[in-house]
């Protein structure tokens, strides 16, 4: 049994949590909306996970790297976390993104809409 995949997993959300404290692109924003969409994210992956298992197209590898604990067979406590980690890190990213491109609509705007041409008629 290892803890090493939960802790890198545990040490990448932890990153991503400064990311979204500092820029506050999401829980640091609207925590209620943000753990809303990371749910019903995760829910929706989970059941994918489980299709998944059902059809025979996921199956528990052997790893040292993960603890071996399952929530249901086939299905670690890691997938759990990951899955988790995904819709959170995915969260941020498009808030990011959605904020870098509206800042830079802004500023060709304020330049005389370079984005329309540079303004010449």
């Amino acid at each position: 049994m290892s803890l090493a995949y939960l802790a890198a997993l545990a040490l990448a959300a932890t990153g991503v949590g400064a990311i979204d404290a500092r820029w506050r692109l999401a829980l640091f924003r609207d925590a209620r909306r943000a753990l809303a969409a990371v749910g019903l994210t995760a829910l929706v992956l989970v059941a994918l996970d489980l299709v998944a298992i059902a059809t025979g197209n996921f199956r528990l590898g052997d790893s040292p790297w993960m603890t071996g604990l399952e929530v249901l067979p086939h299905l670690p406590i890691e997938e759990l976390v990951f899955v988790a980690f995904l819709a959170y890190v995915g969260l941020v990213a498009c808030t990011g993104a959605e904020r870098l491109l509206a800042r830079r609509a802004g500023t060709r705007e304020r330049r005389g809409g370079a984005s329309q041409g540079g303004g010449a008629p």
